[in-house]
């Protein structure tokens, strides 16, 4: 069987490089990013249409586009949130239309739905909220995605990606175990976005933790995604132990620093 050769946006990011460790004994995995990368991938700045264009036409065929590249702060400016999440998302689906490729996985975000906050079951069928500009770039993303899915097409799959740690160690605070995304779960996430056969989707992309607050009842069902990991089983203790805990550790840090 073919192996199926997929693009990466944002390739030097802390996502881009889980994806691509861990991704690339399947597939053929090309890489794109704002930042110098040598031989591993090539330097664009998405927000250009006539390089992107270009760069484009100097690939090998690509079956799927992961998309990732972004201004990924959430208190991003809003000339930045402008010129690389929305221009630079528009940009990556009108070069997939115009150079034949089929599918584009969407790094879209928890932050569409961040208002309503953390105390109840969101789900993809809940009314967007945003929490600032740039879970508005986000909002913007999928409904490309659907434009794009609708009149052109091109298979789109959005993944509102949970908080991706760079240790992978959710135990920070209560609001990162609800919101912790495994790199294991990520990478098996992004799989199933790319294998499957779906013309458009909305999806949570969140481990199987016990507390969570974004529903993954769909994906489970539409991907067959079914994540391995729960923050729970990180610490087996209370939320009230870990905030008892951290707030000691500072206390200890302000005191350590002070002397």
């Amino acid at each position: 069987m073919r192996r199926l050769t997929i693009l990466i946006t944002g390739s030097n990011g802390l996502i881009g490089k889980i994806l691509r460790e861990n991704l690339s004994d399947e597939f053929d995995i090309v890489g794109l990013d704002k930042k110098d990368g040598g031989d591993e991938y090539a330097k664009i700045d998405i927000s250009n249409y006539a390089d992107l264009d270009s760069a484009f036409r100097e690939m090998v065929s690509i079956d799927c586009i992961v998309h990732l590249a972004a201004d990924p702060r959430k208190d991003a400016d809003w000339d930045s949130v402008l010129i690389n999440n929305i221009i630079g998302t528009r940009n990556v689906f009108e070069c997939a239309k115009e150079h034949g490729i089929g599918k584009v996985v969407f790094a879209s975000s928890g932050h569409v739905t961040g208002s309503y906050g953390i105390s109840h079951l969101v789900t993809t069928h809940d009314p967007v909220r945003p929490d600032g500009d740039y879970g508005s770039s986000k909002a913007f993303g999928e409904i490309i995605a659907r434009q794009y899915a609708d009149l052109y097409g091109i298979k789109s799959i959005c993944l509102r990606i949970g908080w991706v740690m760079s240790d992978d160690n959710p135990t920070v605070n209560e609001r990162a175990m609800k919101m912790w995304l495994s790199h294991r779960d990520l990478v098996e996430l992004v799989r199933k976005g790319i294998l499957s056969n779906i013309a458009f989707g909305v999806y949570y992309g969140v481990s199987n933790n016990r507390s969570r607050f974004w529903s993954i009842s769909n994906v489970e069902k539409e991907l067959g995604y079914s994540p391995k990991d729960d923050s729970w089983s990180r610490t087996g203790k209370s939320f009230s132990f870990l905030r008892t805990a951290h707030k000691l550790q500072k206390q200890m840090r302000k005191l350590l620093s002070s002397r």
